[in-house]
């Protein structure tokens, strides 16, 4: 039996910084050797470079499944249209059947002795999956555009299309001149390993991902293509492939990753820390220095002085304060229409990037759930929790309350669910309670009130890889303006990003409701606009944002 074969203090940092920072310069001392572990199984674990987890080096074997099924009892009785041997890598998996397994594996091996209580086996999270394929954002803090470009274009392979023979277990003749000689399922190894010794990443089987969070779609993430994939963009190095968490399918299978929680909070701390060093670095490079408020004031001066900077007064176009039924425009550049029947001015868009981190600084808050996908100012705020955009609320009616945009008696909040259904044609809803408006099956779509499915072509940011018939021009988040408004000049309620609203979910006093689809919606019953979603209101997700209204007095 071998275990942690090496446990330093301190976690090996200088891989995740390894392009970067050398170890002395983080902890003044010479760089730990890697860790590897083995588990009881017989699957060895080893150091990826951009996460403190340590990777399976091959997918989940059907003998090590079999294993699993034999002691647990776990019901499974799925078999493929094709042979496998006991060292190929289980399928027909979904992400349930996977974590079992994780958690099985846990417990199996605590009571061997070879787990501690913080140490544990789980699925890799898409961050882990993006530091075990070599994405370069995992591996270098600051990117240029040429090097996000390049990382979003790069196969596990290289840059080559199509692959190079033999790399990996793909569809071998749907592309054209590849050969891997293997009709289905490959055993595990069978192909080069990554430079850190994992095996099949690309191709053999999709990977379940799992980052745990309570999501307001029922939907999972898959890494890796499998041996029955072969269109190009779908074997990307960051390819997510989001499918419902109950798909099972012989093309699906996963690997494990092993955590030690108390050497990832070492190196997220070590990390927080010489990020921060990082920040000041650069500003003193950009500036010569530390600049000083007062230096800062009396060089504005100076150059106001010399009518090289307009006076504060003269530098914003005057604001017009908000009135009931009238369209209004607050100091963030938020635009806000009449809803009809109502004392309500409701949000154009969502709730940009830039709206949001404005509050983030004044409120000397972190964005703690920041997509790691490419955000411009002009994208929607995603990751926040329901606290968080009724904290933005409260902070922007102080603003505007101080700055007399706003009668005294108005605030800005979440839409409640009633109102959202109004602003995107849904006036009339029966039922008592957002729980039972959402069963109404009437066909109505925010793009169409008459029901048609798939949307014409970039009227809204969906899934369009998954919904046949459909496309639109985004990977993931779009500019919240991209979308043509509804009747009412009302942006982005069909995709995008998911919004959370006002109301308490039915029977759930922790969760909250959910509007609308987002960038990873294609069901077709989700998108009606009648249809609801709930999740805590403390969780959040790179699907799920908000918008505002501003609730006037009433005349």
């Amino acid at each position: 039996m071998t275990v942690i074969v090496r446990h330093p203090p301190f976690a090996p940092l200088w891989a995740f910084f390894s392009l970067c920072f050398s170890w002395a310069s983080i902890f003044g001392q010479s760089a730990p050797e890697p860790l590897e572990h083995t588990s009881s199984l017989g699957t060895r674990f080893v150091t990826i470079p951009g996460t403190p987890s340590l990777f399976a080096t091959h997918e989940t074997r059907l003998s090590e499944w079999q294993a699993f099924l034999a002691v647990s009892g776990y019901a499974w009785s799925y078999r493929p249209h094709f042979q496998q041997g006991p060292d190929h890598p289980v399928v027909g998996i979904t992400l349930e059947d996977a974590r079992a397994f994780c958690t099985w594996l846990t417990e199996k091996d605590r009571l061997e002795g070879r787990l501690n209580s913080s140490q544990l086996y789980r699925l890799p999270t898409r961050a882990d999956w993006d530091a075990a394929i070599g994405l370069l954002r995992t591996r270098k803090p600051d990117l240029t555009v040429e090097e996000k470009v390049a990382d979003e274009r790069s196969f596990p392979w290289g840059g080559a299309w199509p692959p190079p023979a033999k790399s990996a277990n793909l569809a071998e003749g749907e592309i054209a001149g590849y050969k891997d000689d293997y009709p289905f399922t490959a055993p595990v190894g069978q192909f080069k390993p990554s430079a850190e010794g994992l095996y099949d990443l690309s191709g053999n089987v999709w990977e379940w991902c799992w980052d745990p969070e309570i999501r307001a779609e029922q939907i999972g993430v898959l890494r890796g293509g499998s041996w029955a994939y072969f269109r190009p963009e779908c074997l990307l190095s960051s390819y997510l492939y989001t499918v419902p968490v109950d798909m099972r399918m012989p093309t699906i299978g996963f690997r494990c990753v092993f955590e030690d929680k108390q050497r990832t909070a070492v190196m997220l701390a070590a990390a927080e820390k010489i990020k921060a060093e990082i920040r000041t670095q650069r500003r003193e490079e950009i500036t010569g220095g530390e600049v000083k408020k007062e230096e800062l004031a009396a060089m504005k001066e100076k150059l106001r002085a010399a009518g090289q900077l307009p006076s504060s007064q003269d530098s914003q176009t005057p604001l017009v304060a908000a009135k009931n039924g009238e369209p209004f425009a607050n100091a963030l550049g938020m635009n806000f229409i009449p809803l009809q029947g109502t004392n309500v001015l409701f949000g154009s868009t969502e709730v940009r990037v830039q709206d949001f981190e404005t509050w983030l600084k004044d409120a000397g808050r972190t964005w703690e759930n920041k997509p790691r996908f490419l955000l411009t100012v002009e994208h929607p705020a995603v990751g926040v929790t329901w606290e968080d955009a009724t904290a933005f609320c409260t902070w922007l009616t102080d603003r505007d309350r101080a700055a007399q945009l706003i009668p005294q008696e108005a605030s800005y909040r979440l839409p409640s669910d009633l109102e959202w259904s109004r602003a995107a044609g849904l006036a009339d809803e029966s039922g008592m309670d957002p729980a039972e408006r959402g069963q109404n099956p009437a066909l109505h779509y925010p793009w169409s009130a008459s029901g048609v499915f798939p949307p014409p072509a970039s009227t809204t940011n969906l899934d369009a890889l998954n919904i046949e018939g459909y496309r639109d021009s985004h990977s993931y988040t779009a500019p919240v303006t991209s979308e043509r408004p509804n009747e009412y000049g009302i942006m982005g309620l069909g995709g995008n990003a998911s919004e959370w609203c006002l109301d308490v979910w039915p029977g759930i006093p922790a969760d909250r409701v959910i509007r609308g689809g987002s960038w990873l919606s294609r069901d077709k019953d989700q998108l009606r606009t009648g249809a609801r979603q709930h999740a805590a209101a403390s969780s959040s997700n790179s699907s799920l944002g908000f918008r505002v209204v501003l609730e006037m007095p009433a005349p």
